[in-house]
């Protein structure tokens, strides 16, 4: 054969081969880092731990280089977000310049959803906890629509919206929602989950059929006495079947319904008024009736600071004065907030204590009494003697176990009955081991769900393990004037449409079923937004945004990034293809 055909043969097949591993280099090119970020998040929870490393290892795969991650305390964690100090800038600014990029971040909620604070302008930091900068004129309206709007079915309409333009923005990028995992006797009836899960447990309704007694472990101490001063979650339980409220949500719809009110509340014109009725069978687990100025009186003890109380600033968000509740009549109790509140039902659903009891026990001992161990001291058993559907009759501050009995009068309202169990035990088990074989053998018939108990737990005869939605959410909280994927003047696009498609990217690139699956042990569900699926404005028609790489390097490169880089790969494509050029070139001059 002639050297210019052997030598034209084997420039057409380098052509080939130099199409051949373009169209593989294409199908398989390297992601270049585009630019970097700095990671930062809370050291306090295991399966965040795990979740943070893991999208520290999946943002290179779309072109975002991490720098450095920081897993840090919450004290390190303030100033750079809702405590930044604004000193060096009127604004917080990247994590490089003192305040942060991302932050892994979770919140807990309602089952009424209220973001106010969160994601509106008005709550800007230091205003409110608008650490991600996030301004939307459009959000902010409905907010105010979905905060004032008194009809439940218009109100979810506004929240549905609202989940739609965060669902488009990401000012966060929600990662799950959280569930718990409860261990329990087999058998139990008239639990629901939810309402457990929110501290808003009806009681009344629990049984164990074979001796009406449930014995509940929880994992943590009790060491707050009364409704007044507490905080800790734990004691809430036992203060819910205790103390009783104008309201209580509804078993099993999870709805506000009348509890010691005999109807739902008569609004004013301005809706910034309302009058309730009390319900003519509410009495005392004493015997006496509950008037309209216990209920004005506990609502004022909420409000004065020398009580201690918790929630002391958010009655005096919506209550100007303690005059702004006062009794229309014995029966008849009058509230004027500060501004319309389409959760009013649940901010006039205090605990109600007995005045005639508590007032001269505050009068001769001081406020003292709310600092003293129940059915102790001077205080005795007044700060718990209450109208709800149980009474305390024994509280052992060393064991930290609280009994609970029926209360005898909560079966005089009108429309309810007795509670069903004869005993409720709340009890400390330190340990999840100690607390499953408790229940395993017996003793126990409830174990928390926060002694992060795993299904094989439960896997014995005679209990289950039973799975709760929490009213909360994790997320990656996007800083908004970063100026790649907040403002996005530094990506090529340069506009914020740019650095809303990156958000995107980063949504995409989050495998929100593996951490649920693997990490969680398949204790939650896949997040949408901040809104928790269990909460009543839930907007179930928006899906999790997918795992997709490849669609998150699109929106990468609409955001105008080359992801693939113009390094080695690219160049080598570049000479192979002059190469091919040149052989054909070539071959043709032989030809001739």
């Amino acid at each position: 054969m002639k050297k210019k055909v052997i030598l034209g043969y084997g420039l057409l097949f380098l052509f080939a081969l130099s199409v051949f591993i373009g169209q593989v280099n294409a199908q398989d090119e390297e992601v270049v880092e585009v630019f970097s970020v700095n990671l930062l998040s809370p050291n306090t929870s295991a399966a965040r731990n795990q979740w943070s490393l893991l999208m520290e290892n999946q943002l290179p795969k779309i072109g975002i280089g991490v720098d450095f991650h920081e897993s840090t305390g919450w004290g390190n964690i303030g100033p750079r977000t809702w405590y930044y100090p604004l000193h060096d800038f009127d604004y917080i600014p990247t994590y490089a310049e003192g305040g942060y990029d991302i932050l892994f971040v979770g919140w807990s909620w309602g089952l009424d959803w209220d973001p106010t604070g969160l994601f509106d302008s008005a709550s800007l930091v230091p205003y409110g906890d608008n650490f991600y900068q996030y301004i939307n004129p459009v959000y902010d309206d409905l907010l105010t629509s979905y905060l004032t709007e008194l009809d439940q079915a218009a109100q979810i309409v506004y929240g549905q919206q609202m989940q739609a333009i965060l669902y488009e923005d990401l000012p966060d990028i929600v990662l799950v929602y959280p569930k718990s995992l409860f261990g329990m006797k087999e058998g139990l009836i008239g639990i629901d989950g939810l309402l457990l899960g929110a501290g808003s447990a009806r009681y009344e309704f629990w049984d164990d059929p074979a001796d009406h007694i449930i014995k509940y472990a929880i994992p943590a101490n009790l060491a707050e006495w009364n409704v007044f001063i507490y905080a800790s979650f734990y004691d809430g339980l036992w203060m819910g079947g205790v103390y009783g409220a104008l309201y209580q949500r509804a078993q099993d719809t999870n709805v506000w319904e009348p509890q010691i009110a005999a109807a739902l509340p008569v609004f004013s014109p301005d809706l910034k008024s309302m009058t309730v009725d009390i319900n003519a069978g509410a009495t005392f687990s004493n015997g006496e009736a509950v008037l309209a100025e216990d209920i004005v009186y506990s609502m004022q003890l909420f409000m004065t600071p020398a009580v201690g109380s918790g929630d002391y600033s958010y009655y005096n968000t919506w209550f100007a004065t303690n005059a702004s509740v006062w009794a229309v009549d014995t029966d008849t109790v009058a509230f004027n907030m500060t501004d319309v509140n389409a959760f009013a039902l649940g901010t006039i659903s205090f605990s109600i204590i007995d005045k005639s009891t508590v007032e001269p026990l505050i009068s001769s001992f001081g406020y003292d009494i709310f600092n003293e161990v129940p059915l102790t001291g001077n205080v005795g058993d007044g700060l718990v003697m209450s109208c709800g559907p149980m009474i305390m009759e024994s509280f052992d501050s060393v064991s930290s176990t609280v009994k609970l009995v029926p209360n005898v009068e909560y079966a005089n309202l009108d429309g309810y009955v007795a509670p069903l169990l004869d005993e409720w035990y709340l009890t400390y088990i330190s340990g999840k081991d100690t607390a499953v074989s408790e229940l395993i053998s017996g003793n126990i018939d409830i174990v928390d769900g926060q002694y992060f108990p795993q299904i094989a737990d439960f896997t014995p005869a005679g209990v289950e393990g039973i799975l709760v939605s929490d009213p909360s959410h994790q997320e990656m909280a996007m800083n908004l004037r970063h100026p790649v994927f907040g403002t996005g003047e530094l990506t090529p696009e340069g506009t914020v449409e740019a650095a809303k498609n990156v958000r995107k990217a980063i949504s995409h690139a989050v495998p929100r079923d593996i951490i649920v699956a693997q990490i969680l042990e398949g204790l939650g569900a896949p997040g949408v937004t901040a809104c928790p699926n269990v909460a009543v404005a839930f907007d179930e028609s928006l899906d999790p945004y997918a795992f997709d790489i490849d669609l998150a390097l699109e929106y990468m490169e609409l955001a105008g990034f080359d992801v693939y880089g113009k390094g080695a790969g690219i160049e080598g494509l570049i000479f192979l293809s002059l190469l091919g050029l040149a052989s054909l070139l070539a071959f043709r001059r032989f030809r001739k």
